[in-house]
């Protein structure tokens, strides 16, 4: 990677299912960030063709698209792509990227920690747009479609609430149930996304301790840790490792040697309890990221020491 300074890369990951208002905020957050000096670029990942001009952002900004699906599988690879594309940039301070409405937060954390570009981004701040009237009518869509919703907002470490002049005082409390959902986010409650946003980022990210070799998750108990291998590790110890990771690592990303073929590069993932791995043709760094809620990181870091110098 070239041109990375010392500070790292803030990344903002918009998201919210359909409708919830994600395009006029990120307006707003763009101007909040030009106005305080900030450089921000945006990927914008949604299914079909996408008019980038409809966004009224100008020339003050660079605006990449990811088309034609959410960001999980291919996609994930194009959206590696783009940030490290970015993060050469040397004048660039702040990533946001805005989800499609069906994409799973977790998939965007996982591709913005991927090794290549984990130790130059801090760990993603997730807001999450929701359309008011839409949301207390959920229970009409399919589970699938409820459950996503639910999901997308209980990975968020702010929620705005959108649309609320269209609400009916009387069932405004039926909204209480997002604290529910996700007891560590602060909520906003407002109409066209009016909001401080000054107030929203300081209240997101309170709660967001980091270390040089650790990124230690916002709030909501989302972390992750990022492990540097010096060379070829047992491939069987390894194996162990991977079939006995706790339920609660969530995603593993990584590029490993073994000593029985030290000439070859393993590329591993790991999610929902299945591995997957093969050998690439390149020369990567040997590193792995792990994803997951309230991971132990000392814990898994031993373990990790453990294979390294066995």
């Amino acid at each position: 990677m070239k041109n990375i300074k010392n500070r790292k890369i803030f990344i903002t990951i918009l998201t919210g299912f359909l409708g919830g208002g994600k395009t006029t905020f990120l307006k707003k957050y763009v101007s909040y960030l030009v106005n305080n000096h900030e450089k921000p670029q945006v990927i914008v990942n949604e299914y079909g063709n996408l008019d980038v001009d409809s966004y009224a952002l100008g020339n003050q900004v660079e605006v990449a698209s990811i088309l034609n699906g959410c960001v999980c599988c291919d996609s994930q690879l194009d959206l590696i792509k783009q940030l490290k594309h970015f993060i050469n940039e040397s004048a660039m301070h702040h990533i946001i990227i805005e989800a499609t409405g069906i994409a799973h937060p977790l998939e965007i954390i996982a591709a913005c920690q991927d090794p290549e570009i984990a130790e130059y981004t801090d760990v993603p701040t997730v807001i999450g747009l929701v359309d008011g009237p839409q949301f207390l009518k959920r229970k009409l869509y399919t589970n699938n479609t409820k459950d996503l919703m639910e999901a997308q907002l209980k990975m968020c470490d702010a929620i705005i609430v959108n649309k609320m002049d269209l609400i009916e005082n009387e069932s405004k409390a039926s909204l209480n149930v997002l604290h529910e959902l996700n007891p560590y986010a602060s909520v906003k409650y407002t109409t066209y996304t009016e909001c401080d946003i000054e107030e929203l980022l300081v209240e997101a990210n309170k709660a967001t301790p980091t270390t040089v070799s650790t990124k230690q998750g916002h709030h909501h108990g989302i972390n992750s840790l990022v492990y540097r291998f010096t060379g070829p590790i047992d491939r069987q110890l390894f194996y162990q490792f991977i079939l006995r990771l706790p339920n609660n690592v969530l995603r593993l990303k990584g590029y490993v040697k073994f000593r029985d073929a030290p000439m070859d590069t393993y590329e591993f993932q790991y999610a929902n309890g299945l591995p997957d791995y093969h050998v690439i043709g390149e020369a990567m760094d040997l590193k792995i990221v792990l994803i997951g809620e309230q991971l132990d990181i000392n814990r898994l870091r031993n373990k990790l020491d453990g294979l390294q110098f066995t």
